[in-house]
């Protein structure tokens, strides 16, 4: 009987502590990072072309996730284009998008929110930024990170947004 109640106690930490590690990431912090920076390096200046844009200032870096349980790697930043429609300038930008291979997600009117692979991009007119400002957001996912990989999550976040798109 004993015995018994080791062995299941034995089972219950080990699900416990393996259950800690779900969420962990299986390519590396650098890997994941280059997958959100490709990815917003192919939208923006789609997104430009589409808006005719003139200034385009984009930065991201790595950060905790809402919770502080593990990092994202993440950003944004602003679009400068002629005003028009908005209308006819959101179907120009999601046309752009995913004729190029983006997932349209949109929810939200007012947005266009595309998806490719694990990384999340929105844009959405900015009145607040300006005469003819998009605000752009993008982010990767939340996952944990051990080892090395941790160590340069660490590292990165402590080093200021880089910029991305001039």
């Amino acid at each position: 009987m004993r015995a018994t109640l080791t062995v299941l106690t034995l089972v219950a930490l080990v699900v416990g502590v393996s259950s800690c590690s779900l969420g962990s990431d299986d390519v590396s912090a650098r890997d994941r990072e280059k997958q959100v920076v490709d990815a917003v390096s192919e939208a923006v200046p789609l997104a430009e072309q589409a808006l005719g844009a003139t200034e385009v200032e984009i930065g991201g870096g790595w950060s905790s996730c809402p919770g502080g349980v593990g990092h994202t790697y993440s950003g944004g930043g602003t679009l400068v284009a002629p005003e028009g429609d908005g209308a006819a300038q959101l179907d120009a930008l999601r046309t752009a998008l995913t004729d190029a291979g983006f997932e349209d997600g949109t929810q939200v009117d007012g947005h266009v929110s595309v998806r490719r692979g694990e990384v999340d991009l929105d844009f959405q007119p900015s009145a607040a930024r300006g005469q003819g400002a998009w605000k752009v957001s993008f982010s990767g996912p939340c996952k944990r990170y051990a080892g090395d990989d941790e160590d340069y999550v660490q590292e990165q976040g402590l080093a200021p947004a880089t910029t991305l798109l001039p």
